[in-house]
């Protein structure tokens, strides 16, 4: 059996009672998680304003996750994608190398609900969408140098989350998920480096491409034999091998992503949490600091503008990143907000110096890690080694840590206690039915 056909058999057969209740209650973190992400950026621009001129032209049946929008079904799960994207909060899987609920999750989630459809049913076909995308990403790692990897393989994943969901057969599914394939975007990394800001629209721009690779299944179109390998040979760095043995359904790489609480790339997040040991040790007064050093790893390395231009290429700056969690004491939403991105920042941006080195570097793909070196006037050095950022398998935030994080993101939105209420039906994502979550995040009016 080819690894199209195995997937789409597990695809086609996952039913909720092959969902582990652990597996199940996990999930719920990340369903909550995720809908905390969009909720928070729901009102960032252009985000807003995509969603009104979208609203301007129709409405429809599915909601747009913090607001009182409801638009067709495609539009929807585009927006919730990009909102889900655009503070760099959202869940992530190290064996991807990238973001799977956030390319999965709209897709289905906008489906189900025009379709009155029940959470149980939904959760499972977010579950399958999941366990596919991981592993369509880990056959395509590394990709080629130059790609981003939101919107290359998490288009197999949200249409095989649409497929499961619609009940699609075996044979149907694989067809589904080689058209799927077709669809990957050739994404360019520097985009977000740049702060070219098409980057927040990878992953949202997925979903209609997934919804429309199943309605063509279903009707009758054929994919490519192999096309998953075939369509994707080009992202990859290499030869797309899927492992012989996927562990499908003995195996939850669902359970094994990880959760963020810095709203910046992935690969700053051991400098942070590195930061954020040496100010627990000793408060960290900007004004006394000769020089920071930052050792990592090559990815992480090539992060080094400490003048961004905007919101986006903050995210994705070390030095930036380190100046602005040093002057506010934290490197959450508003760490990089266009506020924050003011002179005092960069000027203290300009102090920190990165550079790959090999003891990070030997450690991939294991360890991503870092080291980060604080030079003072008096003339002491202080140092703090980070070998695995927080919130993945190998350090996991608690869940009140999460929903901390969860209200940070929605209460601005929906208020306290709307909020408290969100996150109790969110986490229990098996229950009722998907327009009951939906609206648990609808606010009384748009700001």
């Amino acid at each position: 059996m080819t690894a199209d056909e195995s997937l789409a058999s597990f695809v086609a057969t996952l039913s909720p009672d092959d969902v582990p209740t652990t597996v199940r209650d996990h999930v719920g973190l990340v369903v909550a998680d995720t809908v905390g992400t969009i909720v928070g950026g729901s009102m960032t621009d252009p985000v807003a304003s995509l969603r009104r001129r979208y609203a301007d032209r129709s409405d429809g049946p599915a909601t747009v996750l913090g607001t009182t929008a409801t638009l067709p079904v495609h539009q929807t799960a585009t927006l919730n994608g990009i909102a889900g994207t655009v503070l760099e909060l959202d869940e992530g899987h190290k064996l991807a190398a990238g973001h799977p609920a956030i390319h999965v999750f709209p897709a289905v989630l906008a489906v189900a609900e025009a379709d009155d459809g029940t959470a149980e049913a939904a959760s499972t076909a977010f579950v399958a969408g999941y366990e596919t995308a991981v592993r369509v990403a880990r056959a395509c790692r590394p990709l080629t140098e130059g790609y981003h990897p939101h919107g290359v393989w998490g288009v197999v994943g949200a249409a095989a989350a649409v497929a499961n969901y619609e009940g699609l057969d075996a044979d149907e599914t694989a067809n589904a998920l080689r058209i799927a394939a077709n669809h990957a975007q050739h994404t360019r990394f520097e985009a977000a480096i740049e702060g070219a800001t098409v980057r927040d629209t990878y992953a949202g721009m997925n979903a209609p491409d997934a919804i429309a690779a199943v309605d063509q299944a279903r009707s009758g179109f054929s994919g490519l034999e192999n096309g998953l390998a075939r369509h994707l040979e080009r992202t990859s760095d290499g030869p797309i091998e899927f492992p012989e043995d996927l562990f499908l359904g003995e195996r939850w790489t669902v359970t094994e992503g990880y959760f963020k609480i810095h709203a910046a790339c992935r690969y700053t997040h051991p400098v942070l949490d590195a930061v954020d040991e040496l100010a627990a040790t000793e408060p960290i007064d900007p004004e006394t600091l000769e020089r920071i050093t930052v050792e990592t790893y090559p990815a992480a390395a090539i992060l080094t503008d400490p003048c961004p231009e905007n919101r986006l290429a903050a995210k994705f700056s070390i030095p930036f990143a380190v100046a602005t969690r040093l002057r506010r004491g934290h490197a959450g939403k508003a760490a990089f907000e266009p506020a924050a991105l003011d002179e005092p920042t960069e000027r203290l941006a300009r102090f920190v110096e990165v550079e790959s080195t090999p003891k990070f570097a030997s450690a991939l793909p294991d360890s991503r890690g870092a080291r980060v070196t604080i030079a003072l006037a008096d003339g002491r050095e202080r140092t703090a080694t980070v070998d695995h950022a927080r919130g993945g398998v190998e350090r996991r935030f608690s869940e009140d840590r999460l929903r901390e994080k969860f209200h940070s993101l929605a209460d601005p939105t929906l208020g306290r206690d709307a909020a408290t209420d969100a996150w109790v039906t969110l986490r229990d994502c098996w229950s009722g039915d998907v327009d009951r979550l939906c609206r648990t995040v609808v606010p009384a009016s748009d700001a």
